[in-house]
């Protein structure tokens, strides 16, 4: 029995057949098959209303069957159907010949034909793999914004529409999926995230609410009852702005909790981190330890170091904490894949990777065991891995994709080295620091050069306002160097911006990669840090928009909740996360719902160079999409954070269903 599935697993797109069907019934002599051998009329080639009778060169007995050496000959029919769509079928004639009777195929092409829905359709058109009705869809399609049902195909989306209109793509073996009214979304696809450092802290130390320097210490003395011997305790998104006073921690804190256990445990920022004696005597660091450029090792009034490290001063640790294990990567990553699915990420951009995460996305993959789309930005310093084997922007498959860099310009506002025109308040003259990277900004200009050379994507985190200026001038330069093209740079995060570059990052098509979360969180004390008119231009998503700038959403995560729902909240609300602006931290920045899915969605497909790949729902586009609890577009916009995932679909498959998750939980207890 020819197996429907098995016609549609190998499409091939072939117009010339029909004519050849057409050619045979007429018995002109001069009409050949595909293969080139001429035509001979027979009583089994014909051509009625749509229904085709092909056959293989006449046999008169088993004997003379003989296939091609190259393993069959492969038949090619084209029909057009009267929605005018063309319906490809690929026809493997060895499985199906051995087992005719006859030698001949027989496909009944006929509008309600059961033979034909039983081989490969469902009346008119092929039956979809996977129906979604009775939804509220919210396309972000301009030309459809709106509908009730879905239809997929294989990994894509085939059709959207009202339910009658879906229904017809029913077939037998359709997997059907009552949305009973909830709101369908596409995929949200996060523009910013560090994947494996987010998995990781899934399972590691969680200080992010401990609320004084004594709650910070125990919890990582617990830790360190947990840990077995010569292994490091990690993590962490300590946040002292919760303490009072909120003074950054010190050694002290914890080393007589951790005598033998070396500690590392970042800020949640990610540019600051408190390291235990036995962390900085394994990473000799000494009172007579100079700074390194782009770095601030941490100093008590004698000059030795307290335990926190600042930006590039970070790496002396980094350096000596042993890397992940194959399997401890490979674990880690499946762990951060089943977060993203149960919050509806179905696509992520991985800024700064490691090769060895890329090659287990690749294994993965391989194996056919991701759950989400990567697009791999590694470092800029290892631009000549990507140039010199002339991989390009958005190299790869729809599911991992390379040829972008991350570059950094700068720290961030809580460490204080995030770089400004001015010094931070209260902090004598400190202005913040230039990263590493752009000591001198000449290497940097050379690498940018170098990288649009050879056309990769350029994505520059820069948070203070001159480190914006600073990276808008090298972008310009690049248009100087090498003329106008479609580059798609992108400047990550974009905080605080000076006045005069909004027209700027328009002008320069610059794309602001930014993190909603961010305005809620930093707004709790941005303004102690860098004064009110300052931050009026933090975090400003509105007037980018107002200045024609294109946004691209996401987390930041590990630093940020990864859950879409926080990140939306935060954008239409800008109520920060201690209470004290409920109406919003300047309310005239906050995008509406509508806006902030479309940059969520076709705005982070769009800075990946994937915008007609996916981001909407629109038929021919993957098959991304996500059900949720509540109608977003509608609540209360303080609802939104409590909205969770009912459903996550990645390719048409379901990578997430909350009521299975919840059976399993329960099984589990």
């Amino acid at each position: 029995m020819l197996n429907a599935r098995h016609l549609f697993s190998q499409l091939r797109v072939r117009s010339s057949f029909e004519k050849t069907a057409k050619a045979q019934n007429s018995g002109n002599p001069e009409a050949k098959y595909p293969d080139n051998r001429p035509v001979v009329p027979n009583k089994w080639s014909l051509e009625r209303d749509r229904i085709f009778v092909l056959e293989y060169p006449p046999v008169r007995s088993r004997d003379q069957a003989r296939l091609p050496s190259d393993g069959g000959q492969l038949w090619n029919l084209s029909v057009e159907w009267k929605s005018r769509s063309v319906v490809a079928l690929f026809c493997r004639l060895e499985e199906f010949l051995m087992k005719s009777k006859a030698w001949t195929v027989v496909l009944f092409l006929v509008a309600g034909s059961p033979l034909f829905t039983h081989f490969c359709c469902a009346q008119s058109k092929p039956a979809a793999d996977l129906i979604i009705t009775n939804a509220k869809v919210w396309t972000v399609d301009k030309s459809k914004p709106n509908a009730q049902a879905v239809a997929v195909l294989g990994d894509r989306i085939v059709a959207v529409g009202s339910n009658a209109e879906i229904d017809a793509w029913r077939g037998l073996h359709s997997q059907v999926i009552d949305a009973r009214g909830k709101l369908l979304l596409p995929g949200f696809n996060d523009s910013h995230v560090h994947f494996v450092s987010g998995g990781i802290q899934l399972d590691s130390v969680d200080l992010k609410n401990a609320s004084s320097p004594q709650e910070f210490a125990r919890l990582i003395g617990e830790r360190a009852k947990l840990t077995p011997k010569n292994e490091w305790i990690v993590g962490g998104n300590w946040d002292e702005t919760k303490w009072n006073p909120p003074n950054i921690p010190v050694k002290e804190l914890i080393d007589s909790l951790t005598p033998s256990t070396p500690v590392f445990v970042t800020r949640y920022d990610g540019h600051m981190g408190l390291a235990n004696t036995v962390a900085l005597r394994l990473a000799g660091i000494t009172a007579k330890t100079l700074d390194p450029r782009g770095g601030s090792i941490v100093r008590d009034a004698q000059g030795n170091p307290t335990g926190a490290l600042k930006d590039a001063a970070t790496d002396f640790v980094y350096k000596v904490i042993p890397p992940l294990t194959y399997e401890q990567r490979v674990k880690v990553i499946k762990r951060a894949m089943a977060h993203a699915a149960s919050v509806g990420v179905t696509s992520v951009q991985h800024m700064g990777p490691d090769y060895e995460d890329i090659a287990v996305y690749a294994e993965l993959l391989q194996r056919g065991e991701l759950t989400v789309r990567i697009y791999a930005a590694p470092l800029i310093p290892q631009i000549d891995d990507q140039a010199k084997i002339g991989v390009r922007h958005a190299f790869g498959g729809p599911y991992l994709r390379i040829g972008a860099l991350k570059a950094f310009a700068d720290g961030s506002l809580g460490s204080g080295t995030a770089y400004f025109y001015e010094p931070f308040l209260q902090q004598g003259e400190n202005r913040g620091l230039l990263s590493d990277e752009m000591q001198p900004v000449s290497l940097m200009r050379d690498r940018m050069i170098k990288a649009d050379a050879a056309g990769l994507q350029l994505c520059t985190h820069a948070i203070g306002d001159n480190a914006i200026s600073i990276i808008l001038d090298l972008y310009s330069d690049l248009v100087k160097a090498h003329g106008e093209t479609d580059r798609r740079l992108r400047i990550e995060h974009a905080q605080h911006m000076a006045g005069k570059d909004f027209d700027r990052f328009a002008q320069l098509h610059v794309i602001a990669s930014v993190q909603p979360y961010h305005a809620i969180d930093d707004g709790r004390f941005a303004e102690a840090h860098i004064g009110r008119d300052r931050a009026s231009r933090t975090y400003a998503f509105r007037t980018f928009l107002n200045h024609g700038v294109r946004l691209a959403l996401g987390t930041d995560w590990e630093v940020a909740p990864l859950d879409p729902m926080q990140t939306v909240y935060a954008a239409v609300t800008r109520a920060t996360l201690d209470g004290k602006n409920p109406g919003g931290w300047f309310p005239e920045q906050k995008l509406t719902v509508p806006e902030t899915v479309e940059a969520y969605t076709m705005g982070s497909a769009y800075a990946e160079f994937q915008e007609k790949e996916k981001g909407s729902i629109t038929p021919g586009k993957l098959a991304d999409m996500v059900l949720l609890s509540d109608d977003i577009l509608s609540i209360a916009p303080e609802k939104i954070r409590d909205t969770s995932v009912l459903r996550t679909i990645l390719g048409g498959r379901l990578v997430f269903d909350s009521a299975a998750a919840a059976t399993k939980s329960a099984l589990v207890r």
